[in-house]
């Protein structure tokens, strides 16, 4: 039993920091599942506290995580892991059977797992659990009780400072696809399929081809045939590529995300949420744009009414092109935030407080870096 005690209170406490790192360094990310989650269960009146609960519940978990690994306060830490189960385990079962939320969210973009799976890892968890919490009075001490407060503290004021460090900045970590060097251009070699359909005159058949590969140079049959119909098969895109319209809902993807230019993009999902001071940031960048002949755009989730109102309030002659909310806090965890791209590849990303001067940029070493010839 002691050997089993202490094995699975070490792997227990790996599972634990990790699950709450991945979480504390995303906040933003955190904080959505959060609001999916007082969505589904219909407690929308939480959702002002969505971000107070998600760096809450992550420092918590790494927390105990940290103390499970470290042995500090053994008797507290194990309880407390002990009631995280007992909580949540049941939220999960019910995702599993109702799929009210798609992805609980335990580890955050770091690893996705299904509900089931969720479900499942929180039994396997618990079962390592039972010898823990049996042997719980039997775990040493390595300091006294008093000072074992002082790493509780240390770990506690880290895991809090990552947390800040993501909301106020980027993510030190970031899992989610859209980093630098991640291209979103379409295999050229997954091209539009063009079909064209012919009915034979004599026989009544209609017979469908290959828009290059029929008969068409032959006068006999195509004095035979007859056209009915063409169809296309659009080839395919990438999973990843952020698609965009314009304020006229046209679609400008090929003209903003696949840019074979160098551009920069103004992301900002809602633009209720962008701060004067990142208004003026932005003020300032779009002058050095138009200085520089660099292209810039503004994506938004925002209604084309309440942007144009934005721009006109604000003074932002930026223009705007939209796209899913959910994409856009995918590509960048930042409201605003700013990602230079060129040929559909993301080559840098920063939150507003960090964008530099455009000439304090090596625009030609990111793109010799992330782009390939």
């Amino acid at each position: 039993m002691k050997i089993l005690a202490h094995i699975s209170r070490f792997l227990l406490g790996i599972v634990f920091v990790y699950s709450g790192f991945v979480k504390a360094v995303d906040p933003w990310g955190y904080q959505f599942k959060f609001e999916d989650y007082f969505i589904a269960f219909g407690m929308e009146w939480l959702l002002p506290a969505a971000l107070f609960f998600s760096i809450l519940l992550a420092g918590a978990e790494f927390l105990i995580g940290a103390a499970m690994l470290f042995g500090i306060k053994p008797k507290l830490s194990i309880w407390s892991a002990a009631a995280f189960m007992l909580l949540f385990t049941p939220i999960t079962l019910y995702l599993a059977l109702t799929d009210a939320v798609p992805d609980c969210g335990c580890f955050g973009d770091a690893l996705i797992l299904s509900n089931w799976d969720t479900f499942f890892k929180n039994i396997i968890i618990i079962i390592m659990l039972i010898p823990v919490f049996l042997y719980r009075k039997k775990f040493k001490h390595y300091m006294s009780c008093k000072l074992e407060w002082i790493p509780a503290v240390i770990f506690a004021a880290g895991i809090v400072f990552v947390s800040f460090q993501g909301l106020r900045h980027l993510p030190m970590i970031d899992f989610l696809p859209y980093n630098p060097g991640m291209s979103m251009k379409p295999d050229p070699t997954k091209k539009d399929q063009y079909f064209v359909s012919y009915k034979d005159n004599r026989t009544g058949e209609t017979k469908e081809y290959l828009a290059d590969d029929f008969p068409w140079s032959d006068s006999i049959w195509m004095s035979n045939n007859e056209f009915v119909t063409q169809r296309v098969i659009p080839g395919d895109n990438p999973a990843n590529l952020v698609v965009v319209f314009d304020a006229l809902d046209d679609d400008a993807t090929k003209d903003i995300t696949l840019n074979p230019d160098f551009q920069l993009w103004v992301v900002a999902w809602n633009l209720d949420d962008v701060s004067d001071k990142a208004i003026e940031k932005i003020k300032a960048v779009e002058t050095e744009c138009a200085t520089d002949n660099l292209n810039i755009a503004l994506l938004t989730a925002s209604s084309p009414e309440k942007t144009e109102l934005f721009r006109h309030n604000k003074q932002v002659a930026i223009d705007p092109y939209f796209a899913d909310d959910i994409i856009l806090k995918m590509v960048i965890r930042a409201n605003p935030g700013f990602v230079l791209l060129k040929d559909g590849t993301i080559l840098a990303k920063w939150a507003w407080r960090d964008m530099p001067a455009l000439n304090e940029i090596d625009i030609k070493g990111l793109e010799a870096k992330y782009i390939k010839k």
